[in-house]
């Protein structure tokens, strides 16, 4: 990855002029293992390698450098034309890959992404996709799989480009305000970049520690490490003042640049490795790489020369090699990650699959340098840095602006009627259907929020016990025509309660029935358990009593938890001891089964890979046990009912994503209330037969 520097301009030049900084090839031996660390532990892992991290605080390194070097002999900023300079090389690049990824998105991704997908590239042009990323609420921790974006990786060239805006706007405050004071520009910037670092850090430990997804992206959580960097230069440029140090100072400070050296590369390789699968980043474990840089940067200045330091290993042909190439590396390796992924539908990547992405991510890195120079060879576009710019910007904002119509206007399911006999759903199961028809999948993922269940309307706040109305919800499902209800029931438990709303809300309406339900999110029904926080227990209670008091007809309540992992259910802990006051007053229970849990979205999955798809489709056996777990309960207890609709939500070999067109998973374990629509049957008469109501 490559960052910009204060390089001399056209225009006249005073008499002082500005010393150049002396070579280091350590600096770009540093990029080479940070871009490194970064493809590795992208590719092969899913953990946070540190290496960008590195970049921050190296760019700001740079360019805090450079400009004191300007502001300090007396040569002009001229910010628009360092702007210009910079954004146009490093945009050319950036637009190359997002052309490549826009065909790679309507070849190969998922319709249902593509919205979001064109938005993100329209971020990434503009240097602005981590917040895109935040507002979006993309989980940076999930890590490499196909459900993640192409562009994901562009959050931190955005904060990047962020900073290079607003860090010369800094240094040029930092000029007028010593100017004014009469005072050398060092102080002034000191006190600026150390109020910085102080500040976002104290922000990214707080906001990291709240789990909010956007604090990884934030451009806030992130500005200390570039003030790191700052502060590192800063140091540098105090400490090479001062050039007639007696030969035993020289010789501690090349013993103290090979200690910070080389512990700061132990930092830096030790991060990956020390940060587990849910550590929370950056906040303090961001210390850790950015530190380390920092000691790199130090020691290497304090002991250029020293045979036994980190400068001659970072000084390294390969390490150099990868480090002009790390920012071409960046660019492509992780579009190219998340399309095999997409187009294997695998989890992880096989070691020779992982360097062949690495290969083509450095022949994609000549191609696009190939590419860059006849563009600027064409007549116009060399002349100046701005018209380049305009014309990479525009390059890639035409077609996007085609594809974010397309995108915007397209609607998957129109003209398609919603019929029975095209959703047809739970019937296909049934047997009442035989042809399913070949229409667009439905829900959508813009419709998938109104999929919770039907539940009916809230009901009167001043008859809900105060428990209840501050724990959890009640809902009211009465009678349309305002008569009084044939029968009562009441519903307990949790999400997976209120998606049986759906078809149970269906069934009331034919029956003339009234249902009451009590429902609070991760809360099953059960009786006081040690496995369910202190909030659940008491909410239990209270809808327990509340349930006693309406004196219903029958009670409804899931019976069985499913499990993503083996033995994939089981028994409700205490259920048992739960239902058992409404057996002693002689209500009968409605114990439904679960439904399959999966490790992953099943929504997704379809999305991704097709309904077709073997991953889509598990087996029967890896999401349920052979035999209900509540038919031996039910047999001990003649009015504890056991309902199961598994024959409706899995074949007899697998549990689909789809059927008869419809998604039936809204996540990895909610059924969607269109599906439910299509299960009201099935409800109806499973619910009439155990109650002895059908007569």
């Amino acid at each position: 990855m490559t960052f910009p520097t204060a390089t001399t301009t056209t225009s006249p030049a005073p008499t002082t002029s500005v010393p150049r900084a002396a070579h280091r090839p350590d600096l770009q031996g540093l990029r080479g293992v940070a871009v490194l660390l970064v493809v590795a532990f992208h590719v092969w892992t899913e953990k946070v390698s540190g290496g960008v991290d590195v970049f921050f605080v190296l760019s700001a390194f740079l360019l805090t450098g450079s400009f004191l070097r300007r502001i300090e002999h007396g040569r002009p900023l001229e910010l628009p034309a360092y702007w210009t300079r910079t954004f146009a090389r490093l945009l050319g690049p950036v637009a190359v890959m997002l052309l490549a990824v826009l065909a790679a998105v309507f070849l190969w991704f998922p319709p249902s992404r593509w919205a979001d997908l064109v938005t993100q590239a329209w971020g990434s042009l503009f240097y602005v996709v981590n917040w895109v990323l935040a507002d979006q609420a993309v989980d940076y921790y999930a890590g490499n799989s196909a459900a993640t974006t192409p562009l994901q990786h562009m959050w931190s060239l955005s904060v990047q480009g962020q900073v290079f805006l607003l860090w010369p706007l800094l240094l040029a405050g930092c000029a007028l305000a010593a100017r004014w004071m009469g005072i050398r520009v060092r102080p002034v910037a000191w006190a600026v970049f150390a109020a910085v670092f102080a500040g976002s850090l104290a922000w990214s430990v707080v906001a990291t520690a709240a789990g909010s997804e956007a604090a990884y992206f934030s451009t806030l959580t992130r500005l200390w490490e570039f003030a790191l960097g700052s502060l590192a230069a800063l140091v540098l440029a105090t400490t090479s003042t001062s050039r007639t140090a007696s030969r035993r100072r020289t010789a501690l400070a090349r013993v103290t640049g090979m200690g910070l050296g080389w512990a700061g590369l132990a930092a830096i390789l030790a991060t990956p490795f020390l940060i587990g699968p849910d550590t929370r980043f950056p906040g303090t474990v961001a210390l850790a790489p950015t530190l380390g840089a920092a000691a790199i940067l130090l020691g290497g200045a304090l002991a250029p020369e020293a045979s036994a330091g980190t400068t001659r290993v970072l000084s390294a042909r390969p390490l150099q090699w990868f480090g002009d190439r790390a920012y071409g590396i960046y660019l492509w390796h992780w579009p190219l990650l998340i399309t095999y992924l997409l187009l294997t539908a695998r989890d992880t990547v096989p070691v020779p699959v992982g360097l062949g992405i690495l290969a083509a991510s450095v022949a994609l890195t000549r191609v696009t340098a190939l590419l860059l120079t006849g563009w600027r060879a064409l007549p116009g576009i060399r002349a100046r840095s701005g018209i380049r710019l305009i014309a990479t910007g525009l390059l890639v904002a035409v077609p996007l602006t085609g594809a974010h119509s397309y995108t915007t206007l397209r609607d998957p399911t129109a003209g398609v009627e919603r019929t029975p006999e095209n959703y047809p759903g739970a019937a296909v199961l049934r047997g009442d259907v035989t042809e399913v028809p070949d229409v667009p999948i439905i829900p959508t993922d813009a419709e998938r929020e109104h999929e919770w269940g039907d539940t009916g309307v809230r009901c009167d706040s001043g008859e809900v016990p105060q428990v209840i109305a501050d724990l959890g919800n009640c809902w009211l499902i009465e009678p349309e025509d305002g008569s009084a209800p044939d029968r009562t029931l009441v519903v307990l438990g949790d999400s997976h309660a209120q998606q049986l709303l759906t078809p149970i809300h269906r069934v009331a309406d034919a029956n003339n029935w009234r249902v009451v339900s009590y429902l609070r999110n991760a809360c099953r029904y059960t009786s006081e358990s040690e496995n369910r926080d202190e909030e659940c227990n008491e909410f239990n209670a209270a809808t327990r009593q509340a349930a006693l008091e309406v004196d219903p007809d029958a009670i409804v309540t899931i019976g069985t938890l499913s499990l993503a992992e083996a033995p994939h259910e089981k028994l409700v802990d205490g259920y048992e001891d739960g239902v058992r006051p409404f057996q002693d007053a002689g209500i009968p229970v409605l114990a439904f089964r679960d439904n399959p849990r999966f490790l992953f979205s099943m929504f997704a999955c379809v999305e991704i890979y097709g309904p077709d798809h073997d991953r889509c489709n598990p087996a029967r056996s890896e999401s349920l046990l052979p035999e209900n777990p509540l038919e031996e309960l039910a047999a001990r207890h003649e009015d504890l009912h056991s309902i199961d609709l598994t024959d409706r939500l899995c074949t007899e070999d697998v549990c689909p994503g789809v059927i008869g067109n419809i998604q039936v998973y809204m996540d990895l374990d909610h059924v969607t209330s269109t599906y439910g629509e299509t299960l009201v049957p099935d409800v109806e008469a499973r619910m009439l037969g155990a109650l002895g109501w059908n007569d």
